[in-house]
């Protein structure tokens, strides 16, 4: 059962509830906060097929989640919804949670609740069976459900309908599938704080997995300055600092993208979390200590039919998503590759290359991630963003360097840059390694792989001199720069 540790503490404040703050000063990339299992956690639906539901071990088929491949899932017999890496997982999930929803999965199988409803229910399941864990279960209901908020909110959603319908319609399936007897009012009140207080369950890379809930986690104010930020190992939820905190600072991980201006920011924070936004870099209008760009009517007109075009490629099969998301960087282009939406259709188009298995543009996509887009994002070189992404980074160098020796065509045009592979895999595994220690901690599973891998490939018996990283990185640059002009080239044309 989590607690607190004694060097944190909670304070209210009139407009922003209450915080977790720190009784004493807290140094740069250690683990403030640890949280074993979260107070309830579930997974996406399309997650239920590829993840272990009860230690979330990841098995995605394209192999660069960074977790392991050797185990594979079986499915709970009794609903054939919930899969798990091996019989200790599954008989845990079973004491804990799942006895009391296996039955009700499998009278709707092959058909899955949404995860919002299998999260409510799940509390009320357990409340049921009083097996919450009672310190838990008081601070969850102490934290800030906005009730009021929801029900006077105008958002719709894409069907037309506003938060508050779409709360009582979760609410009302949680009730009647668990057969709880609480009253409308507390199951609405329950789905209100949970849509409030969850966090996106990830991999360690990052990656989405689904809802968790952690009642001291939840405690966590925002900031578009963030002084703190969430990492999962597994089931296991950790706070680390990404910055020096003084005694009695207040600590803070952000609600949204902070790499979106703040005007975006701001909007977003207000209909979704019902707060105006005062830090500091809204208050200057800055994004990531950059300031926000002037407002630009041409720019929002390109951003726009760039954004409709993204999300048309979306619908197509990946050899034409790839041709729309290269015209919707093309008329990008002559904008910074930092400014959004040039960094998310980046992203977009690079997990598109990946899928394709179109390895030199893959890494092209993520070397202007690397040079043009992260440092300016995340300032820290070991910020977790940074780090993950230079994992995949390493990744795909090895790829290449198998490629390269069995003469594959599909690097060619990497040939004209005379890079030498082993150096940049091992100037790569060198900042990894320094980074993982600070972002993840130098005893998580993440470290543990990241170490692994790279001394199964050789690289960590040697230090590479820097001059010669150097040499190489100039080269890295001319890959990013040159699909980049490429890039402007085409924009210029329309």
């Amino acid at each position: 059962m989590a607690t607190l540790p004694t060097y944190l503490y909670t304070q209210k404040d009139p407009d922003a509830g209450t915080g977790l703050f720190a009784s004493e000063a807290i140094p740069p990339g250690v683990e403030i906060l640890r949280v074993d299992r979260p107070l309830v956690s579930v997974l996406d639906t399309p997650h239920l097929k590829d993840t272990c539901s009860e230690c979330c071990l990841w098995l995605p088929e394209n192999g660069y989640g960074g977790d392991s491949q050797s185990k594979r899932l079986r499915a709970c017999q009794g609903c054939m919804i919930t899969k798990y890496c091996c019989k200790e997982c599954q008989t845990k999930s079973w004491k804990r949670t799942h006895k009391y929803e296996c039955k009700i999965f499998a009278k709707l199988y092959p058909h899955v609740l949404p995860n919002t409803v299998r999260i409510v229910m799940q509390l009320l399941l357990r409340r049921k069976a009083i097996t919450l864990p009672d310190p838990e279960w008081r601070a969850f209901l102490d934290l800030q459900s906005h009730v009021e908020e929801f029900r006077s909110s105008q958002v719709t959603n894409e069907d037309g309908l506003t938060t508050w319908h779409t709360i009582e319609l979760m609410s009302q399936a949680a009730s009647s599938y668990s057969g709880s007897k609480e009253p409308v009012s507390f199951t609405q009140t329950l789905t209100a704080r949970i849509l409030i207080n969850t966090h996106t369950l990830t991999t360690s890379t990052l990656d989405p997995l689904g809802l968790c809930l952690s009642p001291y986690s939840a405690l966590l104010n925002h900031s578009c300055t963030p002084n703190t930020a969430i990492i999962f190992s597994g089931s296991t939820l950790t706070l680390r600092s990404l910055a020096a905190i003084p005694a009695k600072s207040e600590l803070s991980i952000s609600y949204v993208d902070t790499t979106n201006p703040s005007l975006t920011r701001q909007s977003e924070l207000r209909s979704r979390y019902f707060f105006n936004c005062t830090c500091s870099a809204c208050s200057a209008g800055i994004t990531n200590g950059l300031p926000d760009p002037r407002p630009d009517h041409n720019f929002d007109a390109i951003k726009g039919r760039a954004v409709a075009i993204q999300a048309a490629a979306s619908t197509l099969p990946p050899d034409r998503e790839a041709a729309l998301l290269k015209r919707a960087l093309s008329f990008l282009s002559r904008y910074p590759p930092h400014r959004q939406p040039n960094p998310s259709i980046f992203h977009t188009a690079f997990l598109n290359a990946i899928g394709t298995q179109s390895w030199a543009i893959a890494l092209s996509y993520a070397l202007k991630a690397y040079f043009f887009i992260d440092p300016l994002h995340y300032q820290l070189s070991w910020h977790p963003v940074r780090v993950v992404r230079k994992w995949v980074l390493l990744r795909l160098v090895t790829q290449i360097i198998g490629l390269v020796s069995a003469g594959d065509g599909r690097i060619k045009w990497l040939e004209n840059f005379g890079i030498n592979w082993q150096i940049v895999a091992m100037g790569f595994f060198q900042e990894l390694s320094d980074g993982a220690r600070l972002s993840h901690g130098s005893n998580s599973p993440f470290a543990a792989e990241v170490k692994a891998f790279g001394e199964g490939a050789g690289m960590g018996r040697d230090k590479v001199e820097r001059i010669l990283l150097e040499e190489e990185w100039a080269k890295l640059r001319k890959v990013a720069d040159d699909q980049r002009e490429t890039l402007r080239e085409e924009g210029n044309e329309d």
